[in-house]
């Protein structure tokens, strides 16, 4: 059998990290149709079931910015209506992502010591699900856009790493096409990393980098400039940056979490000291600088001095790639350290000042909160790395004390050389257990939803008229999907060309009868009276109207659909609306 340069047998090398990597995908459970799917599947759906949706505002009336995903969840929903292929496509894309890392691993850290900063990176990336600063993440609980974009950004990094410029712009270019915040800003965070590489064949680099992107680019163009310029920006901007998306927008909604998020930055340049001097190091170097450069100069842009275009690319997009960067440059450098401790020697003392003031950051971040998981897994690595230090020293004095017991020695120090891979695979034992427990008690494909909600929905379903237009709760997000029917009007579902937006606030305005300023002024639909009633029917044209449990009260002249124990549903009279 051949063995790999790890010392394990190839296939069992290769076992190990698939067995890793189908625990990480498992780990986000199987599930479809809730959180954003409920808006990113509507069209899809509608392409399954040309009947559904018809007098849907959003649906039909705005702007769908992710036009090749509607047709790939079309493709899906045709596999199987249940959401079984959507949530096992999420499965694969989450298992094809770790066996990119793993590659980046192995190419940064050495092949014979890959497996081992693969599970040091693997037990880090359970604990912090990828996710990092402004909402953002690689990889979530659901497939969506965003997660084909993630792994495109992941696998044309592989691919930079490896000198592969044109397959590495296809990557990024295919996940461009799914999600064009990766297209746009794919373009400076790899041309600074190309700029860091230096100017030998500069220019044959960027053409076979961005020919690609160029060519996605175009075709979504006519997309890209409807989103930027029109008159109605700027007003369009204030409600989607300060009303409807801070946690995505605002960076003062979230600057507590900028610390881990620069943690991970002298955490990966502080280990990585020694990394950056090889081939492939250098070029991962270049990737994390590009990335660093994008994500702090737009968020200066967006601060210190505020410019909305630069507000709206959402530079933070990148920045689990950038905590990506600098995890692996963590995992790489605990694994060359456990297997040759000596190393530590060759550290600066400004690397080794970078790791402690990034472990810092970590213990003054995690200092009041309870899951603190994240430090204690970094701290324990960090310390088992001085403490093989200290073995090494120790074996060192005893080889130079008794030379009688010098093959001892050297077999010890054999057997230090080969733990990482057992540090990394007990660190991801204890934590691969608990977290795939997780995904299965959190997935919705495995268990039975019920509840006055999901009872409402199946009789929407399976009831009501399927031309009807119906008045809901504003933050009742599901019923488009879900209830598979047309609305006026929800919280969830945004259009991002400016005018489309301002109609959006408009109907949202209408039905809570109060100006927005954000999700808790939403209850305003509460209070709905016959005078508002009869002014959006007016404005609007629904058919029905649905209220929380009780609201029917102020409406004894309107005939009752449907009722269960949280909501009703009432048959709009168009006689009986009259003020």
């Amino acid at each position: 059998m051949s063995r790999s340069e790890s010392g394990l047998p190839r296939a069992l090398e290769y076992g190990v990290v698939g067995v890793a990597a189908l625990a990480f995908a498992a780990s986000y459970g199987f599930n479809y149709g809730f959180d954003n799917q409920v808006v990113y599947f509507l069209k899809s759906l509608t392409l399954t079931d040309k009947s559904l949706l018809r007098a849907d505002w959003f649906t039909n009336h705005t702007t769908q910015y992710h036009r090749v995903f509607i047709y790939f969840g079309a493709l899906l929903l045709e596999l199987n209506k249940k959401g079984w292929a959507v949530a096992i496509a999420q499965f694969i894309a989450v298992f094809v992502g770790a066996l990119c890392m793993y590659r980046i691993a192995a190419r940064v850290a050495g092949a014979a010591l890959g497996l081992a900063a693969f599970l040091f990176l693997l037990s880090m990336l359970f604990i912090t699900r990828t996710s990092s600063v402004g909402a953002s993440y690689l990889f979530d609980t659901i497939m969506q856009p965003s997660t084909l974009g993630a792994l495109g950004s992941v696998a044309g990094t592989l691919f930079f790493i490896e000198e592969r410029w044109f397959y590495s712009g296809v990557c990024l270019a295919a996940g461009g096409a799914f999600h064009a915040n990766y297209l746009v800003l794919a373009y400076p965070i790899f041309g600074l990393a190309h700029l860091a590489l230096g100017f030998k064949d500069l220019k044959k680099r960027l053409i076979e980098q961005f020919a690609p992107l160029a060519l996605v680019t175009l075709a979504l163009s006519p997309l890209l400039l409807a989103a930027s310029h029109t008159k109605a920006s700027p007003e369009a901007q204030e409600i989607l940056f300060r009303i409807r998306s801070p946690h995505h927008y605002n960076p003062a909604h979230y600057e507590r979490n900028f610390m881990p998020f620069a943690a991970w930055q002298l955490l990966g340049v502080g280990s990585g000291w020694l990394i950056h001097r090889t081939p492939n190091g250098r070029r991962l170097g270049a990737v994390f600088t590009g990335l660093l450069a994008t994500i702090w100069t737009g968020t200066i842009l967006t601060t210190f001095v505020d410019i909305p275009k630069v507000t709206q690319i959402f530079v933070w997009r990148f920045a689990p790639n950038a905590d990506l960067m600098g995890q692996i440059l963590v995992a790489c450098a605990l694994a060359q350290v456990l297997a040759r401790p000596r190393i530590l020697r060759s550290y600066a003392p400004v690397a080794i000042g970078l790791v402690c003031a990034g472990l810092g950051v970590f213990g003054l971040y995690f200092r009041n909160k309870d899951g603190a998981q994240l430090p204690r897994l970094l701290f324990s690595f960090f310390g088992i790395a001085v403490l093989a230090r200290v073995i090494d020293l120790a074996l060192d004095l005893l080889g130079h004390l008794l030379p009688a017991q010098q093959s001892r020695v050297s077999l010890a120090k054999r057997w230090l050389g080969r733990s990482p891979i057992a540090i990394g695979a007990i660190a991801l034992y204890l934590l691969a257990p608990e977290r795939v427990a997780q995904g299965y008690s959190r997935s919705n494909l495995l268990k039975e939803e019920g509840g006055s909600q999901a009872d409402l929905y199946r009789w929407l379903r399976e009831s009501s008229p399927k031309d009807a237009l119906y008045l809901t709760p504003p933050d009742l997000e599901d019923t488009r999907f879900s209830g598979q029917r047309a609305i006026v009007v929800d919280w969830k579902a945004v259009p991002l060309i400016p005018s489309e937006l301002l109609g959006w606030y408009e109907r949202l305005c209408d039905v809570a009868g109060r100006r927005i300023g954000g999700p808790n002024d939403l209850g305003g639909y509460g209070s709905m009276d016959p005078e508002r009633l009869a002014m959006l029917v007016g404005k609007y044209h629904p058919d029905y109207l649905i209220l929380r449990r009780g609201g029917e009260r102020r409406f004894p002249e309107l005939p009752v659909a449907y009722k269960n124990g949280g909501y009703s549903v009432l048959k709009i009279a168009p006689q009986a609306t009259q003020p």
